[in-house]
């Protein structure tokens, strides 16, 4: 055990530093830890203030929607090949900030730039029963953006380069789907019309045929217009009781079923020919809208187009005018909810001084952290070249002998 106890000291005693010794060669070592934490602290202080303190631009882009609708476009954010158009299409390809937009874009980039806007707190919805349906009925207000660079015009432009993106963005995915749905609409109609046309054609051919049978009957029993009404035998289950009538009054009503039958036929006829109108429409937008484009010329293309189709048609016409309307409507609520409505309401800022510590803090930071570790740097050189060559700091051992008094410094 005392041999055990010994040895456990003598351990000890190597593992210690004499502090003493430390600072004795550290104060031999000043001019190398002077120059290297020197060094150290200008690369902190340098790679602090340009990391650290940058100018930060903020915006809010109100845009309101359901959530339906921003989660089915938002996917089209980060696409790169659409960023790329919207570029092209504003002449900001070679710009610095398009640039970095371009090099930079992908969904984490647009998710810690870009945050959607709720109506509600979370404090808000903690008293609410229906949370998520009062969220799904009113959606998003807008998008909070903000940009942080050395240059305060950079991260203004950036802020304001992103919020026009996002707003052409989804200008060309809802005008897009509008496009789609109808092109399909349109063909599923003119399937419809063209079968009702069919039956109702069937309808008044079979009507008619009757109606010359009542007439042949009525000239055979002349004596039968004059029969009243409560003359007439029928039964409540009987579904044929106009059979019944006088063949007067079956000619009355089988002429006004014509009648009513051909109103149909005249509105039906009408049906096909706007939806016609309607389908040239949208069948050309179709094939046009398969190619990438921004949101603004697939608009102006959707208002071109719609004058290019009527170009040689009577407005005068109602049913014309009607068609031509309802498109007209459709590219005036798209430049309202995706242009007029979709605007920066607060930003982008131009910062006038730098984000993050204090200069003063920020010196003093950066010389606390070059002495430390330009000391550890010449430090850990003289152990090395100690081990090498038997000198370096020295830890004391009180159970060396006299000539084992120094010793390299051993970790712990």
């Amino acid at each position: 055990m005392k041999n055990g106890s010994a040895a456990m000291d003598e351990e000890r005693g190597h593992a210690d530093i004499d502090w003493q010794a430390l600072m004795a060669r550290c104060w031999e070592l000043r001019r190398q830890i002077i120059l290297f934490s020197v060094g150290f602290a200008v690369l902190i202080f340098v790679f602090a203030f340009w990391m650290g303190r940058q100018y930060s631009s903020e915006g809010f882009m109100r845009a309101p929607r359901k959530f339906a609708e921003y989660n089915a476009e938002r996917a089209a954010f980060w696409d790169r090949e659409t960023l790329r158009h919207y570029l092209d299409e504003n002449k900001k390809l070679d710009d610095v900030n398009g640039q970095y937009l371009l090099a930079k874009l992908s969904e984490p980039f647009v998710q810690q730039h870009l945050q959607a806007v709720l109506p509600l707190s979370k404090d808000d919805l903690r008293f609410m029963t229906d949370a998520k349906g009062v969220l799904d009925a009113v959606g998003i207000l807008g998008f909070s953006i903000t940009f942080k660079d050395q240059s305060a015009q950079n991260a203004q432009a950036r802020v304001q380069l992103l919020g026009d993106y996002i707003k052409d963005t989804m200008l060309s995915e809802d005008l897009q789907d509008t496009i789609y749905t109808k092109a399909g609409e349109a063909k599923e109609k003119k399937q419809q019309i063209d079968n009702l046309i069919i039956q109702k054609k069937l309808a008044l051919t079979q009507a008619s045929s009757r109606l010359e049978a009542a007439r042949a009957i009525a000239g055979k029993y002349p004596e039968a217009s004059k029969m009243e009404a409560r003359q007439l035998l029928s039964t409540a289950s009987d579904s044929n009781a106009s059979r019944y009538l006088s063949p007067m009054a079956q000619l009355v009503g089988i002429e006004s079923e014509i009648a009513d039958l051909k109103s149909q036929l005249v509105l039906l006829e009408r049906d096909a020919e706007q939806n016609a109108l309607r389908s040239a429409f949208f069948e050309r937008m179709d094939e046009s809208s398969r190619r990438t484009k921004t949101g603004h010329a697939l608009l102006a293309e959707f208002v071109k187009a719609g004058q290019a189709v009527f170009a040689g048609k009577d407005l005068q016409d109602d049913k014309i005018r009607e068609v031509y309307n309802q498109i007209t409507l459709i590219a005036e609520k798209m430049r309202t909810k995706h242009i007029t409505e979709a605007r920066f309401v607060s930003g982008p800022t131009l910062p006038d001084r730098r984000s993050g510590p204090g200069s003063l803090a920020l010196v003093l930071l950066s010389l606390i952290g070059g002495v430390m570790l330009g000391s550890a740097i010449v430090l850990l050189g003289d152990q090395l070249s100690a081990a090498k060559g038997g000198r370096g700091i020295v830890a004391h051992d009180e159970e060396a002998g006299p000539d084992e008094s120094v010793r390299p410094i051993r970790a712990a």
